[in-house]
């Protein structure tokens, strides 16, 4: 039986082959009905399209880009420009996404929904008027939940963090379930046992409790005595700090991305706790943690836009995808072999 080809589909339904096309990549220009007809004459007629075109066309996609570079935009969502210099882990984040951006032919704006007069309406009609069809969103940093209400309809998208955010989009996050759990074997192997976990409860929902869970999982000692040396609080403070330490009295301290480092050593300068932190920086080696490689997860979330514009795929996905990257331990001078 002769392989269904767009001209078959075309013929069937008195369509031309550029608008079956069209359809198959899901253009917006394409009206619903139309799109929904040939996807579904596609469908019966068993259409499978020849993977050997698609390279083709992608092939020709880019060298179009290497002639005029299409830009992506990189939107932050809650942190001012001034802000995000101040944030080493922001700037390794958007040196990822410029260097993809730039390996697979794109350029990169930033923008800003924490500018004085800025509303997620407003960028909405920026980018459409500048023709940027895809944008990538920072993480929501100071809540769990949110909704940023970009017309989601009209971009491809993809959100940086995990969260309860809606409309569900792509999106693509540090492995934290993996990362605790390398600290945790880590820490065993040097012969720590009262490992304490000292975090932000909404940082830890954020990310659906990964950090905690693999804390209790993980933990040398049983569940009951693991989840003492657990201290989440909302907004955790200098004083949450001495207060746990003195109560659960922990061997060594794994930080969740408070950088708490400097409190413990000034209160506690006459003890020897070790520290750890998930969110190891390059600025502090000396510092043992989880280097997030944020680079690698900025480049991700280029890739994965990059995928939807070559598709022309454009609004919430129906089957959003999740992609994870792994972190690196790093051992520094803050943790030792006691045992």
């Amino acid at each position: 039986m002769k392989r269904p080809t767009l001209q078959t589909i075309a013929d069937q339904l008195g369509l031309s082959k550029m608008t079956v096309s069209r359809a198959l990549r899901g253009e917006p220009h394409v009206k619903q009905d139309v799109r929904e007809r040939v996807k579904q004459a596609a469908q019966s007629l068993g259409y499978q399209p020849d993977p050997e075109i698609g390279k083709l066309m992608a092939h020709m996609r880019r060298q179009r880009r290497h002639e005029a570079p299409q830009t992506l935009a990189f939107v932050w969502a809650e942190r001012t420009a001034a802000e995000i210099q101040q944030s080493a882990w922001s700037m390794e984040l958007i040196r990822g996404v410029h260097e993809r951006s730039r390996q697979l032919g794109f350029t990169v704006s930033e923008f800003y929904l924490a500018e004085k007069g800025m509303t997620a309406k407003r960028l909405s009609g920026i980018l459409e008027a500048r023709g940027i069809g895809g944008f990538i969103l920072s993480p929501l940093l100071t809540r769990s939940r949110g909704h940023v209400s970009m017309r989601w309809d009209k971009f491809s998208s993809v959100v940086i963090g995990l969260g309860y955010a809606r409309p569900a989009q792509h999106c693509v996050h540090h492995h934290h379930f993996l990362g605790m759990m390398t600290a945790m074997r880590q820490l065993k192997k040097l012969g720590y046992r009262r490992i304490g976990f000292f975090a932000s409860s909404t940082t830890n929902q954020r990310m659906f409790g990964a950090w905690s869970a693999s804390f209790l999982t993980h933990h040398p000692l049983p569940v009951h005595q693991a989840d003492e040396l657990l201290c989440l609080k909302r907004q955790p403070t200098r004083q949450d700090l001495v207060a746990w330490v003195k109560a659960a009295r922990p061997e060594v301290m794994i930080d969740g991305g408070i950088h708490a480092f400097p409190w413990l050593k000034e209160a506690f300068a006459d003890h020897d706790i070790g520290y750890v932190s998930l969110s190891w920086q390059p600025q502090q080696p000396e510092r043992t943690g989880i280097d997030q490689q944020t680079d690698m997860l900025g480049a991700a979330a280029v890739d994965l836009l990059v995928e939807q514009l070559h598709h022309n795929e454009r609004g919430p996905p129906q089957h959003p995808k999740m992609v994870m990257t792994e972190g690196l331990w790093r051992e520094g001078e803050t943790v030792r072999k006691v045992r």
